[in-house]
């Protein structure tokens, strides 16, 4: 029993877990409660699903009660039995589940680690706590039939008793918000439609995230593609959403989701309309980058496929089948490609206002009649250090720099590998050139440049000739204007 424990859930996750089970009992309202509880808290998911009979129930309460190897109802987003059980366990030491079906009596089982621990024994309780009782009658007796899980003894996020203790309150309380979070993208799919499923959180409607901004009529919309996995259908539809000017502020805060643009960048698959992976390029070499941000896709999948998409006991990881993988990769190229085109031509843009004379780190010169390369001592982060109080030894670090230059070396790997030369930041992340631009900035305006000719002129200064579009990248995120 405390091996069910270590499964590696977090509460958002183990809440999407049983959530699912609620959706496969055909429910349209699924509530989550976070009660506090003066320092003992408890958390509650129910239902109004088709519940179950004792019977069902207890054998819902056994670990591994389904074959994983079963054919599985096509609204079926269980797998292997275990999920009521793992998910429940990972987070809480006493699991409470009553159910009501067809009008029928109230049935309820519990399983409590301390007393099977303390009698080393199987002992499935029939008898709720006291609090348990209260939460079971006031929602079931309400409903003809549906489901309640009640977790108490919540050790795994609030361990023991903090009577009074506003720190862990509020702990508690930023659980109950990335519970919501999740659940408003994970389950985006079932919240409109004819079928809709209405969400609650503490009494609260919770509201769709739909991370594609399908209602976004400046969104891009590339082709549907169909591929298939041993006969069964991939749906694949990728967005290319706007570009930060053309949203508003609220729209760009909420559509950076719960982790930020960045990071919700890439594939989102969905399992049967339950979201499974969020935001990940999910092959190897497919790094993130801000340029890419924009590309969101969605893959749509069966659960007749689970073990080709290797997917966990969790339902939060899953790996494209070999079959598909070259498409996958095509695929996701072309979406890169495409907001990059978008990153690319408002950089262009300001290229085309930066001044015409650029500046650049390396000048060629000739000494005794032979060719050689010199610092500009004029560009603008190499004049501020000069002028700094170690100039001398910054002087003495250029002509060691200058004098050192393999010329050679680089002549020769330039003629034998000259696609495989890395461009200045290529690979770089934006910790490495965030803070030289800032740098330029700060010494553009220093000289009396204003906002704009400042962030024009460091798009016309080497490094960022080559790439402006990450001078445009550098503004949004530090809210500079930096006009059209």
């Amino acid at each position: 029993m405390q091996s069910l424990r270590a499964f590696g859930y977090d509460i958002a996750t183990a809440v999407a877990d049983l959530i699912d089970n609620s959706i496969t009992a055909q429910a349209n309202r699924i509530s989550v409660q976070f009660e506090w509880n003066n320092g003992n808290p408890w958390i509650s998911i129910s239902d109004n699903g088709y519940g179950m009979t004792e019977d069902e129930l207890f054998e819902a309460m056994k670990p591994g009660s389904k074959n994983p190897l079963d054919e599985r109802s096509e609204n079926d987003l269980g797998r292997f039995g275990l999920g009521l059980k793992t998910a429940s366990l990972s987070q809480c030491k006493r699991l409470t589940v009553a159910s009501k079906k067809d009008g029928g009596r109230i049935c309820c089982r519990c399983w409590d680690l301390d007393v099977v621990t303390q009698k080393n024994a199987w002992l499935l309780l029939k008898v709720p706590t006291e609090t348990a009782a209260t939460i079971i009658q006031k929602h079931l007796d309400k409903c003809p039939s549906g489901t309640i899980v009640i977790w108490e003894k919540i050790d795994r996020i609030i361990p023991g008793e903090h009577v009074g203790d506003e720190e862990y309150q509020r702990a508690f309380l930023n659980y109950a918000q990335s519970v919501k979070e999740r659940i408003s993208v994970v389950f985006s799919s079932y919240m409109s439609g004819p079928h809709k499923v209405a969400f609650e959180m503490n009494g609260r409607e919770i509201s769709m995230w739909d991370p594609f901004m399908t209602d976004n009529p400046l969104t891009t919309r590339m082709p549907t593609e169909y591929l298939y996995v041993n006969g069964n259908e991939v749906k694949i539809k990728t967005f290319i959403l706007p570009h930060q000017k053309k949203l508003s502020s609220n729209e760009f805060s909420l559509y950076a989701g719960a982790h930020g643009w960045n990071a919700q960048q890439g594939f989102y698959i969905f399992r049967n309309n339950r979201l499974i992976v969020e935001g990940s390029w999910l092959l190897n070499g497919f790094e993130k980058a801000e340029q890419y941000r924009l590309a969101r896709i969605r893959i749509d999948i069966g659960n007749e496929t689970d073990s080709e998409w290797n997917i966990d006991v969790r339902k939060s990881t899953a790996v494209p089948p070999i079959s598909i993988q070259n498409d996958i990769k095509r695929i996701a190229i072309a979406a890169r490609r495409e907001s990059a085109t978008i990153f690319r031509n408002r950089g262009k843009k300001l290229a085309r206002r930066a001044r015409k004379e650029q500046c650049f780190v390396w000048h060629q010169n000739i000494r005794n009649g032979k060719l050689g390369y010199t610092i500009n001592r004029d560009h603008p982060i190499i004049r501020e250090m000069i002028n700094a109080d170690e100039k001398n030894q910054i002087k003495k670090l250029l002509t060691l720099i200058e004098e050192t230059i393999p010329v050679p070396m680089i002549i020769s790997d330039y003629s034998e590998r000259a696609d495989n030369i890395l461009t200045p930041f290529e690979g770089k992340s934006t910790n490495d050139y965030d803070p030289m631009i800032k740098t330029l900035y700060d010494v553009y305006r220093k000289a009396g440049c204003t906002i704009q000719e400042a962030i024009e002129n460091i798009a016309g200064t080497e490094p960022y000739i080559y790439e402006p579009e990450k001078v445009t990248l550098f503004c949004e995120r530090e809210g500079i204007p930096y006009g059209e």
